[in-house]
């Protein structure tokens, strides 16, 4: 099955309604690259933003492999061990879709399997940050999407999708459409939610080591950031921005770290 077939075009989460109840169990906390499990309260702002996360919680590593970062292009190498392999399994059941007070995030029940030289990882959950946490040669994008995988072992990788203003994404209307009705809450779909994803036409993407970005900020996470980006509605974008009130962290330094390109190859 080609890849294109897998994960659908311009990010378009592709929502089929099909008969049988969505199961409530969701993925480990451990996946949850947004969640407000870990420590004191932060925020995106004033006291309790960025600038004081370490003050809030002592367990907030402050290395030098954080993320986001500035990908700057002419600095990207072409790695020595060829193409990546991602391979989808093309099914990935909703367990529930929160707004957990940072981010609108959608945990899968059941998702797909991402491969790469370093191992195997399943998708845990999806979410998305306004504007984007990572820039390219400093130009930030409206819209971010961070797909969060984990491997058996507990290692992550989180690959991520840019959007910027164009053609409205009809899935990203399903999307908007079930969004819990308030803060802090969640919303569990009466019918079973199959998503099916495709990357961008041009599978090529910036691979570097990083962090989580939030905390505890976890450094040893594997990232793939697509080079195309996707494009939402303005009426989208707003909608997205209108819930999340600018959740991104500022970039971090990049401390000599190697920033990759690599073009992704399915994986029959």
């Amino acid at each position: 099955m080609n890849i294109r077939q897998l994960f659908l075009a311009g990010f378009s989460v592709a929502l089929v309604l099909s008969s049988g109840r969505a199961e409530t169990a969701s993925a480990p906390h451990a996946t949850s690259h947004d969640a407000p499990a870990h420590g004191a309260h932060w925020s995106y702002e004033g006291a309790t933003g960025p600038a004081h996360w370490a003050e809030l919680d002592p367990g907030v590593v402050q290395g030098k492999a954080q993320s986001p970062i500035d990908l700057v292009t002419t600095a990207a190498v072409n790695p020595p061990s060829g193409p990546l392999a991602l391979h989808f399994t093309g099914h990935e059941y909703l367990a529930g879709e929160e707004d957990n007070g940072h981010t609108i995030q959608v945990t899968l029940e059941t998702g797909s399997t991402f491969t790469t030289a370093r191992g195997t990882y399943a998708l845990k959950q999806f979410h998305f940050h306004t504007p984007s946490e990572h820039t390219v040669d400093g130009r930030s994008f409206p819209l971010e999407v961070h797909f969060v995988h984990q491997s058996a072992d507990g290692h992550l990788a989180v690959v991520g999708v840019f959007f910027v203003e164009g053609p409205a994404n009809e899935n990203l209307a399903q999307l908007i459409a079930h969004f819990p009705a308030e803060h802090k809450a969640e919303h569990f779909p009466a019918d079973k939610i199959d998503f099916n994803l495709r990357p961008p036409v041009d599978t090529t993407a910036y691979n570097y080591q990083g962090s989580l970005t939030t905390p505890p900020c976890t450094e040893g996470v594997d990232w793939y950031l697509f080079r195309q980006p996707m494009t939402a509605s303005r009426e989208q974008i707003a909608a997205f921005a209108a819930r999340l009130h600018h959740n991104n962290r500022p970039v971090q330094p990049l401390n000599g770290r190697a920033i990759e390109v690599v073009r992704i190859a399915d994986q029959q």
